[in-house]
């Protein structure tokens, strides 16, 4: 490749790495960061000339000196990774980073480019999110607790209601059946002076006995009265 093709190659990296809208890092195998972006700073509180200066445990001071020395050996064997972290700004505030790094060689040397965003609020709108659904599971829950107690004592009223009906059916049948079987004689009734025969509602003339037989329960014994004796038998 001749010298303008390369400076070509080297300015398109150059536009690429410094206007990513994500942090853009390298850092060799001691942990130091060798280069970066705008955005990797800017995004941590840190001037360019303050960030030149620090090391990923600056950044990172959840994880000790043998944590990412371990980290690095492990990044190396493999040859990239990926996973999130916990960064530190300048002012203090805790950020939660996705990184995607991968070992490079270059002039003879191994360095991370890692490349890393911001995903802080992404999580708290996740949690959030996670919070509501527990949030929204809990009053369905309730809710279905409630409805099936209601649904229950309204089982429970159906059954009772159900019962004082066929009670009062029950009631109802008896108290029809007992004055079905009542024969009430009332009104004027017309009588026969001489032959004491009574008119039924027909117009027929009917022995006494036989008309209050017929309209009422009474049943008829016949004997003889003392003065029918004194008729029939005289001494």
């Amino acid at each position: 490749m001749d010298k303008s093709k390369l400076q070509e190659t080297e300015l398109r990296y150059r536009a690429i790495f410094d206007q990513s809208p994500y942090g853009i890092v390298l850092i060799d195998s001691e942990g130091n960061i060798t280069d970066f972006n705008e955005t990797a700073h800017r995004e941590l509180g840190y001037t360019r000339e303050e960030f030149a200066r620090l090391r990923i445990a600056d950044i990172d001071p959840f994880q000790g000196p043998e944590e990412i020395h371990a980290s690095i050996k492990e990044v190396l064997s493999k040859g990239s990774a990926e996973f999130e972290v916990r960064h530190r700004t300048k002012s203090g505030e805790i950020r939660d980073v996705h990184v995607i790094t991968r070992v490079l060689n270059l002039s003879g040397n191994n360095v991370f480019q890692t490349i890393w965003h911001d995903v802080t609020e992404q999580k708290k709108a996740a949690e959030e999110l996670n919070n509501y659904r527990h949030h929204l599971e809990e009053q369905v829950s309730k809710r279905t607790k409630e409805l099936s107690r209601v649904n229950e004592q309204l089982q429970k009223d159906i059954a009772m209601r159900k019962i004082a009906e066929q009670v009062r059916e029950d009631l109802i049948l008896e108290l029809k059946d007992a004055i079905a079987k009542i024969k009430t004689l009332t009104g004027l009734i017309p009588i026969c002076a001489w032959c004491k025969k009574i008119r039924d509602d027909k117009g027929y003339w009917t022995q006494l006995e036989s008309y209050i037989s017929e309209h009422s329960e009474a049943e008829f014994t016949h004997g003889c009265c003392p003065d029918c004796m004194k008729k029939l038998y005289p001494e």
